[in-house]
């Protein structure tokens, strides 16, 4: 059963904006599903959060898509969500590991190295959005806070956390995204920003404590819940729809592929596996 969620709200008489959300389920998810390391599941789990956590203002069929394109061993790190809080991702390379730092924590900089952050939303006009900055740390965090100082010229503070048990599986996750709104007093950044710093681990934190938890220590009563929303890893592939995709591939290419008694064709984004037989693929050569 999954029990992660985000909430969406405004604090200090509206002059911040918050999003918490609680992950561990569908970071399990991920983990599962693309057989991740624990470098790849802490990096990816990131990833995954913020998305949800920044898909909390979409609208419709918006789409968004955040990337990290870095020279790190993990290779690229995508992950894409919607409006209704579903998400889904993957690693280049999800086996990859990495010794631990000094401190004894997971190495996700260096997993991810340096290169650019992309941040796509898609709100279907004619062009989609695309910001993008230098990745700054590679902790994750730390550059989509870089992100929405450089590319939305707005005040954040992003925490994300992914704590792995001793049998590999995901203990906790989750993450929260403060954000100061135009005309917020200096004092009103200070003391959060020294609450942030005050703050445990988070990945610490969210296996005894919940994103309400989470609220309560960062503004006390003076907050309004706008929104909660449940999260979780899901991706919309079928069958019907790669049978869509092989057609764009054109006869020429559908014959050679059909020489084989069969082909599989793995999502990308979610590991699920689709075998076609040769008989399918012939069928899809009439339809061109």
């Amino acid at each position: 059963m999954n029990t992660d969620y985000c909430l969406r709200g405004t604090a200090k008489s509206e002059k911040v904006r918050f999003f918490i959300a609680c992950s561990k389920d569908l970071v399990e998810e991920a983990r599962n599903r693309h057989n991740l390391s624990t470098l790849a599941t802490a990096a990816l789990g990131r990833t995954l959060t913020a998305t949800a956590m920044m898909g909390m203002t979409l609208k419709g069929n918006d789409t968004l898509t955040i990337a990290f394109k870095g020279d790190g061993v993990l290779g690229k790190v995508i992950a894409k969500g919607n409006s209704e809080g579903e998400v889904k991702g993957y690693v280049d390379n999800p086996e990859v590991a990495l010794p631990l730092k000094d401190n004894g924590k997971i190495d996700v900089s260096n997993g991810i190295g340096y290169g650019t952050l992309f941040i796509t939303k898609d709100m279907g006009l004619k062009e989609p959005y695309v910001g993008s900055v230098p990745i700054v740390s590679g902790e994750v965090g730390e550059d989509i806070t870089e992100y929405y100082y450089s590319s939305e010229q707005t005040l954040s503070a992003v925490g994300l956390g992914v704590l792995i048990d001793i049998d590999y599986t995901v203990k906790s996750a989750g993450g929260f995204i403060i954000q100061l709104m135009p005309g917020a007093e200096e004092e009103i950044g200070i003391e959060l920003d020294e609450k942030v710093q005050a703050l445990p681990p988070l990945s610490n934190y969210l296996v005894d404590n919940k994103p309400e938890d989470l609220l309560e220590y960062f503004f006390g009563d003076d907050k309004k819940i706008l929104d909660k929303k449940s999260i979780k890893f899901d991706c919309k592939c079928s069958r019907e729809n790669f049978k869509d995709a092989l057609i764009t591939l054109g006869r020429d290419e559908l014959e050679k592929l059909a020489q084989d008694q069969e082909i599989e064709v793995v999502c990308q984004f979610c590991n699920e596996k689709y075998v076609y037989k040769n008989d399918e693929l012939l069928e899809l050569i009439k339809l061109i």
